[in-house]
């Protein structure tokens, strides 16, 4: 993944820009235990993690139920960690001297279900994953403020996954907390969240606007949390209750 950071971001020529239009938003969560959790989607090339599944049923949620031009739409993807649960798996494979998966060393990479995504959507746009230690949805919007300064790009989607993960995650997670007093959600091993937006600029939907200049992120490093939070509040009813338990087609094709 590439790491960015929100100053790097903000040195970039930007226009003066206060908000940005929210035209799409879709939320999904697995294996959470808690209400609203949904079947993992099924998809062709990706096995064992939740990760990708469901960075492309929520990317595949803000898309269909607002198609526009590939062309013109960019992509942005951020994660503290990735996807772990691939990442552990090669591991724990490798050490015991298992034959060497090729398919897992491809889906570790977030890059891979961007591309898949592209493939499903006709994306042509910029492609980007991010991590990061600040707050992540302070940085997606700032990358789409600075992104659609592009003449030929009218929306960005941004996403964001989060993985309960395994050992590796967990003392990740102790670290941060005891060196800069962090908290994480409590996620289950095999669970995972995923949010997205697509946005576009100011008046292309006028009554869904959402600022770029973020307050109290603080509380938000590391952590999709506030992403999710967003997204949730802008989500389309019918894109979350008609499609919650729909299954990609377009993998299927």
């Amino acid at each position: 993944m590439t790491t960015t950071d929100e100053n790097s971001l903000r040195s970039s020529p930007s226009s003066s820009r206060a908000s940005l239009s929210v035209l799409g938003a879709a939320t999904a969560t697995h294996g959470t235990g808690q209400d609203g959790d949904i079947a993992l989607p099924k998809l062709p090339g990706f096995v064992e993690s939740a990760f990708s599944p469901l960075a492309y049923e929520v990317s595949a949620r803000c898309l269909t139920g607002h198609p526009g031009d590939g062309a013109r739409t960019a992509v942005a993807l951020a994660s503290l960690a990735g996807d772990t649960t691939t990442a552990d798996l090669a591991s724990r494979r490798m050490v015991s001297g298992r034959v060497h998966n090729p398919l897992l060393f491809m889906q570790a990479t977030a890059n891979s279900v961007l591309g898949h995504i592209s493939r499903e959507f006709g994306i042509t746009g910029q492609m980007f994953s991010i991590s990061t230690l600040d707050d992540p949805l302070g940085e997606l919007l700032s990358m789409a403020d600075v992104l659609l300064d592009d003449p030929e790009l009218d929306r960005v989607l941004v996403l964001g996954v989060e993985l309960g993960g395994g050992e590796r995650v967990a003392a990740l997670h102790r670290e941060l907390e005891a060196d800069h007093g962090l908290t994480f959600p409590d996620l289950p091993e095999s669970a995972g969240l995923a949010a997205a937006m697509l946005l576009g600029r100011p008046g292309d939907a006028p009554s869904t606007q959402v600022p770029i200049e973020r307050t109290g992120a603080a509380a938000q490093v590391g952590t999709i949390q506030a992403l999710f939070a967003l997204a949730a509040a802008h989500a389309d009813p019918r894109t979350e209750s008609d499609e919650m338990e729909r299954t990609p087609t377009h993998a299927h094709q």
